[in-house]
C-alpha cells in the first residue's frame, strides 16, 4: 500500500513539473518576441488554451513518459477577438471637444487637452461649490476646495490634469478649481 501511495505522489508531482515547464517555456517563447503586437498574439494564445485540454495533453504526456515516447505538443485554440477601432467621428475635433471630460472610451492618436469657451451661468451648489455652465453646453462642478471667482461672461478654459482629473481657470488668472463634468 506504502508502495502504490508513494508512486501516485511521484506521478503527480511529474505531471504537475511537466505542465509548469510547458508552461514557462511558451511564456519564454513568447517573452522573446520583439513586436508588441506579435507578442501579445503569443500570449493571446497561451491564455486562449483549455484547461480541460491541458489536463489531457499532461495525461498523454505522462503515459508517453513511461512508455518513453515523445508527445505531441499542446493543441492550441485559436479565438476571435474583436478589436476595437477607433472611429472617425469620435477623433474629429467637434466630438473630441463634445466628449471632452466625460468616461474615456477609445483614446485619439490627437487628443484635446484643453478647451475654451465662455461662461453662460454660475451657481453654488448647498455646499458652496461652484457649479459652472459653459456656451458649448458642458457643466463643470467644483470638486476641490479651492476658489475662483467667475461671472457670466468669463472665457474660461478647462484642461486635463493627472490621473483622470480635470481644471477649470480664466485667462487672465493663475488661480485654478479642480472641476468634474456632470453634463
Amino acid at each position: 500500500m506504502k508502495i502504490f501511495v508513494i508512486t501516485l505522489g511521484l506521478l503527480f508531482s511529474a505531471v504537475s513539473s511537466v505542465n509548469a515547464q510547458d508552461i514557462i517555456s511558451e511564456l519564454n517563447v513568447c517573452r522573446a518576441e520583439s513586436s508588441n503586437t506579435q507578442r501579445l498574439a503569443c500570449y493571446d494564445k497561451l491564455s486562449s488554451i483549455n484547461p480541460k485540454d491541458i489536463k489531457s495533453h499532461v495525461q498523454a504526456d505522462v503515459i508517453n513518459k513511461t512508455d518513453t515516447a515523445v508527445s505531441a505538443p499542446l493543441p492550441v485554440v485559436k479565438k476571435e477577438t474583436a478589436k476595437p477601432v477607433a472611429s472617425q467621428s469620435y477623433a474629429s475635433r467637434d466630438n473630441q471637444v463634445k466628449n471632452f471630460g466625460l468616461a474615456k472610451i477609445i483614446e485619439p492618436e490627437q487628443k484635446i487637452e484643453k478647451i475654451t469657451a465662455d461662461v453662460i451661468d454660475t451657481k453654488k451648489d448647498p455646499y458652496g461649490k461652484l457649479i459652472v455652465s459653459l456656451e458649448n453646453g458642458q457643466v463643470w462642478r467644483q470638486t476641490g476646495n479651492s476658489t475662483l471667482r467667475i461671472r457670466t461672461g468669463d472665457q474660461v478654459y478647462v484642461e486635463e490634469g493627472m490621473l483622470g482629473s480635470y481644471f477649470l481657470s480664466k485667462e487672465s488668472s493663475n488661480k485654478r478649481i479642480r472641476v468634474k463634468r456632470s453634463k
